[in-house]
Parts: structure tokens; C-alpha cells; sequence
């Protein structure tokens, strides 16, 4: 994973005012806790989930011209499985297109220049590594954006979660899986308004999980979203079982995924046999104790019958934030829809709402010996990385304000592994 954060005017003045919105609260106009006020957001987000779907100006069909003249070898198809073959057959290929044509639109696409596209070409087309699912799907079309995946955060307010929602369904129409925070919000029961108490995260996350479904991505793949939440919160107990098909269908989100944040405290407290406090995320007041042992093996016996939720341990990955993150005051809240990606979230040192981007690809271990000693291998596809990234600050649409600037701020790429199984079989 590289990462940088950008503290050039330029990339302010790109992305001004990017996610900046005031905190309010949950005020006495409004009762959060009520059904009918949940309904109601719902509606007015699936209004917005419609607009998204619906939204006129882009042609999902265009293929942009090709810069360049690369020459390609049907030959390599030999190198595809039969399952890979299927899998770009169903997925991937444009109408007309060949597997080589495919590699040499992305390659095409993303290159610095004539010689770097063809050193793409081959590395893709070689099986050297391969690029994310967005960007081998779009790459040089029109039909979506080229990012796998985004993580984000709700503040503690109406505002804060419909803009969420909001921004979710644009992610999510434009190809992107979701990782969203809900943390900060307060949990059931706790006063709000003049007299008013919540009903806590869960309902707002089951308009979450109803948007996530209403959005398509074509036939590449549907919406998808994770949430997450502190292992401290109130609603704990409730939010592991939220993907349990039993109990009260109105407080379950059958379809989203989630994750817990667990921090060292709670895992010293599991050691201890030990009590642990649940506290508001409002104002830290203790809302209720629960003993750790018990808690963390009812987050275990739930992860052994459904495989969720995942686990993150917030602590140890602050601490292992890069330094000049850290130095900013840059927290990590979150992780993405697989729990593979952390970066920072929520409202940075300037003031400005972030939501990161995972632009992403993959080198193949089982190709190893045939490329770990050329030199200019990884540079090539750290460089093609950030032109993907680039291509999307570029041109995402304005409801995407918040990733564009974390984006442009950071230009974080993640350059992942893959194969390596199948490169100690090799071996063997």
C-alpha cells in the first residue's frame, strides 16, 4: 500500500468545500427515534438511489478511442484457464472484443505513453498481475468508474446519515462496494431532542442494507455494503446478530455485510475474565457493562455459523498508521467491504469529510520467477495504479465530492498479492 497525503493548494482548490457539512445534531424537531421519521429518510434516499440509476449524461456504452498501437499475441489465451475464460466471457468482454483486446483497452487506457501500454499489455496479458474487477471491466468505457471499493463515516445527526446514504447509493451505482462506519451514531435509548430517546443504528442501517439492493452494477456484480461498529458500542449484542435469520425481521439487514472494531482494552478485559463498559459515542457515559469473555465468544459462535462479523482491531492499525498520519491527526474508524484496505475516514484536520478510495490490483506469485527481477515491473504498475487513480478524480460526478478529495489528498494505491498457493504447489 502507497500512501501520501497531498497538502498542495492545488489539491484543495480541486475538490473545495469536498464533504464539508455542519454537525447537527438530532435535535427536538425532530424525534431520529421514530419510525415514521425512518420511513420517511428512506423514501428520500431511494429517491436518490432512483436519480443515480437513472442519472442522464453518461453514455455506458462509450469506449474511448485508443491512444496507442499495441501489438498483442492471441496466443496467450493459452495461458487463461477454461474457468478464466468463462468468468471474462460472462463479465468482462465488451461486444467483439477478444481477451488480448480486452488487456490492450486497459493497458491502453492507463499507460503514461506508447511504451509503457505495451509493457502493460504484456505484464496483463502474461498473467504478471491483473487489475481490480473495476478497472478490467471499465477501463476505457464509459460504463463506470474504476474503483473497487470505499470507506466511510456517519456523523451523530439526521444530516450525517442521509448524506451517507446518499453518498452510498452513488458509490454503489458506480461499481464500488462500501465499508461505512456507524460508530459515532448514538445507540437505542438514549435521549435525543428535548424528551425523545433513539432507536438506535439498527434501522438506519436497514435502509442501508434496502438501498444497497435497490442499486444494480450491470452484470458485473450488485451493491454491496459492510458496516462496522466499536466493539464498545451500546448496540453490540443486537448489531452481531443483524445478519441472523431469526428474531425481529425489522431490526435485521440480511444482506449487508458487518464488522466489529475491537480495541486492547477489550481484549485485555477477555483475558482478565473481566467486565467491560459499553459507552454512548455521544458523550463516553456508560450506557452498560457486559462481561468480555462472554461477549467475545458470542462474536466468535457468530462468526462460526454465518462467517461474520469480521474482526478489526482498531488499536494495533492506528498504531500502525504512517507516521505523517498520524501527525495530522488522521484516524483510521473503518475498513472496506473485505476488510483488506484501512484508511483514514470521517472529518480530517481541515475541517473537509473523507471518504476513501481503494484503487487496486494484483501481482501473481505463480508467475514469480518470471518477472521478480524485472526492475521496472513494479514501478510500471505502481505508475498504472495512480493513472487509474487519476482517471477517477477526474471523473467522478460531484456526489462523490468526499472520495474524490480523500483521493486527491492521498493518492493511496493498493498493490496486493495473489497465487501464492498455487506458487508453492509449484514448487513442490
Amino acid at each position: 500500500m502507497v500512501v501520501a497525503d497531498n497538502p498542495s493548494a492545488e489539491a484543495d482548490t480541486q475538490v473545495k468545500e469536498a464533504g464539508t457539512r455542519p454537525a447537527v445534531a438530532m435535535t427536538e424537531k425532530t424525534d431520529a427515534g421514530s419510525a415514521q421519521l425512518v420511513e420517511q429518510l428512506g423514501r428520500q434516499a431511494l429517491a436518490s438511489a432512483a436519480k443515480a440509476v437513472a442519472q442522464t449524461g453518461i453514455d455506458s456504452k462509450s469506449v474511448r478511442e485508443r491512444r496507442f498501437d499495441i501489438v498483442t499475441d492471441s496466443v496467450r489465451d493459452e495461458l487463461l484457464t477454461d474457468f478464466g475464460k468463462e468468468t471474462l466471457d460472462d463479465r468482462y468482454l465488451l461486444p467483439n472484443e477478444t481477451y488480448q483486446d480486452l488487456f490492450a483497452r486497459v493497458a491502453d487506457a492507463y499507460a503514461d505513453d506508447a511504451e509503457h501500454a505495451q509493457r502493460l499489455y504484456d505484464y496483463i496479458s502474461r498473467l504478471w498481475f491483473m487489475p481490480a474487477t473495476p478497472v478490467l471491466s471499465n477501463g476505457g468505457t464509459g460504463r463506470g468508474l474504476p474503483i473497487s471499493c470505499y470507506l466511510n463515516s456517519v456523523d451523530d445527526s439526521l444530516e450525517g446519515i442521509v448524506a451517507t446514504w446518499n453518498e452510498n447509493v452513488w458509490l454503489a451505482s458506480r461499481g464500488g462496494g462500501i465499508g461505512t462506519y456507524w460508530g459515532q451514531v448514538r445507540g437505542i435509548g438514549e435521549p435525543v431532542g428535548l424528551n425523545g430517546k433513539t432507536s438506535g443504528i439498527i434501522p438506519f442501517v436497514r435502509v442501508m442494507d434496502s438501498l444497497t439492493l435497490a442499486i444494480s452494477q450491470g452484470s458485473l456484480r450488485r451493491g454491496s455494503a459492510a458496516c462496522y461498529l466499536d466493539i464498545s458500542h451500546p448496540e453490540i449484542e443486537e448489531f452481531l446478530e443483524i445478519r441472523k435469520p431469526s428474531g425481529d425481521f425489522n431490526r435485521k439487514a440480511l444482506n449487508l455485510h458487518h464488522g466489529v472494531l475491537v480495541t486492547d482494552d477489550f481484549m485485555q478485559a477477555v483475558g482478565e475474565g473481566a467486565e467491560f463498559e459499553l459507552k454512548s459515542p455521544k458523550d463516553g457515559s456508560v450506557r452498560g457493562k457486559v462481561d468480555a469473555r462472554s461477549l467475545f465468544q458470542k462474536l466468535v459462535e457468530t462468526r462460526l455459523a454465518t462467517g461474520e462479523p469480521y474482526i478489526v482491531f482498531s488499536d494495533t492499525v492506528n498504531r500502525m498508521m504512517p507516521t505523517h498520519h498520524r501527525e495530522l491527526g488522521l484516524k483510521v474508524s473503518t475498513s472496506n467491504l473485505c476488510s483488506e484496505i484501512t484508511l483514514p475516514t470521517g472529518r480530517d484536520h481541515l475541517g473537509n469529510d473523507r471518504t476513501a478510495v481503494c484503487c487496486l490490483s494484483s501481482l501473481n506469485l505463480e508467475t514469480w520467477d518470471e518477472w521478480h527481477e524485472d526492475k521496472q515491473f513494479i514501478e510500471d504498475v505502481l505508475r498504472f495504479l495512480d493513472n487509474v487513480l487519476q482517471d477517477y478524480i477526474d471523473r467522478a460526478p460531484d456526489e462523490m465530492a468526499r472520495a474524490k478529495y480523500s483521493a486527491a489528498r492521498e493518492r493511496s494505491v493498493g498493490m496486493g498479492v495473489m497465487g501464492f498457493h498455487s506458487f508453492l504447489q509449484s514448487k513442490n
